[in-house]
């Protein structure tokens, strides 16, 4: 999942600028719903005033509609498992692969028609076009106070229920563990290092030039001291190209590869099957994260079912699903204080004591990175 779409193949993990999509500008109304009761904007179906009648109105609509939601990305397969074990409300998920910017145009498409989806899972940098075009309304979960402020809209809008940091995984088979991001300019790592895709158009790549640059002096308003880091490994050779983690690892394309963390746990066992021995971890000097929201879609069909949903994600039984694919639940902190998180699921996070340093991006600062990465990177890093 991504908030970036390739030119070429669409997936979860790609990234699209928001103007080549048309997705900036107009707004379809200058207002959206505001609470968590009455009807929802535009729909004829009553929304329940509290979560206990929202969850019965949501068990006789019998199914919440959703999109882009990968069994291996995050342990949504775990989700929507549990989920439906709950409530036994089916969650039907339509093109399961589609990057945020297809989830966007999907709702602005489907809006009013049964098969719109009721909520969505997209990249941050995604909730101003949805906001602007009118394709989402407010809802705010039961946990809506415990959810930090900068992982939430204040009019409930949106909530990230759970972000990644960027992370360093290593084929020990193939070169030695890294310490940081200094010691993969060393000789011992030529031809070995990858970007998991090109910057310019990877949502991930790009976090990965905002972590560097971090590390070395620069700022989510700055994130010149990064695209320098690369042109760096590239000039030394060390930096190659690749189009996916897990191949690149499998292949030897790579022996050191950057991505999120809980894609590296998800696709742990595929590649111990494949004889890689990897090893993943948060380098201490970058520790640069993204969150994915999950807001409720406008005059959604299954406006219960939608809240529900949502509500459950945010809870403490899908924070710990969450967990358990890698995934940092937004309430990391406070539910790992109380002790509500599981060991196993603890044992798939990185260290609390990193994830206290995390650096978030603002819409604004992830735009100004992307059109300097975008002019600057083909000039610079050539690897």
């Amino acid at each position: 999942m991504s908030t970036h779409l390739p030119a070429s193949v669409p997936s979860r993990r790609s990234f699209l600028r928001l103007s080549a999509l048309g997705l900036g500008a107009a707004a379809l109304g200058t207002t959206l719903a505001g609470c968590a009761s009455g009807s929802s904007a535009g729909s004829r179906k009553p929304v329940g005033s509290s979560l206990d009648e929202i969850a019965a109105l949501a068990k006789k609509e019998g199914k919440v509609q959703l999109i882009a939601l990968p069994d291996t990305w995050a342990n949504y397969k775990g989700q929507l498992e549990k989920f439906r074990a709950k409530y036994g409300i089916e969650t039907p998920v339509a093109s399961p692969d589609a990057s945020s910017a297809e989830e966007v145009k999907a709702v602005k498409t489907l809006l009013g028609q049964s098969s719109q989806p009721d909520s969505i899972d997209i990249g941050y940098s995604f909730t101003k076009p949805a906001t602007e075009q009118g394709l989402i309304e407010a809802y705010k979960p039961s946990n809506f106070d415990r959810i930090p402020d900068n992982l939430k809209d204040p009019n409930g809008l949106w909530v990230g229920a759970y972000y990644g940091v960027v992370s360093i995984g290593v084929n020990t088979k193939a070169a030695p563990r890294p310490a940081s991001f200094e010691d993969l300019k060393r000789p011992e790592y030529k031809g070995k290092v990858a970007l998991p895709g090109d910057p310019r158009t990877g949502a991930t790549s790009l976090a990965t030039v905002f972590a560097a640059a971090l590390a070395y002096g620069g700022s989510t308003d700055d994130i010149t001291p990064g695209i320098e880091y690369f042109a760096d490994l590239a000039k030394r050779g060390n930096l190659v190209n690749i189009s996916k983690t897990s191949s690149a690892l499998a292949s030897g394309q790579a022996a050191v590869v950057f991505d999120w963390n809980y894609n590296f746990t998800g696709m742990s066992a595929e590649l111990k099957r494949t004889g890689v021995d990897l090893e993943f971890f948060v380098p201490a000097e970058g520790v640069f994260g993204t969150y994915y929201v999950q807001p409720v879609t406008k005059a959604s069909p299954q406006p219960n079912a939608a809240r529900l949903w949502v509500d459950w994600l945010t809870g403490d039984e899908g924070a710990e699903q969450y967990a358990l694919g890698g995934a940092v639940p937004a309430r990391f902190t406070e539910l790992a204080q109380a002790g509500k998180l599981s060991k196993e699921a603890m044992a798939n996070l990185p260290d609390p004591e990193i994830l206290r340093k995390v650096t978030f991006p603002t819409v604004d600062q992830g735009a100004k990175a992307n059109k300097l990465v975008t002019d600057t990177w083909a000039a610079k890093v050539r690897a």
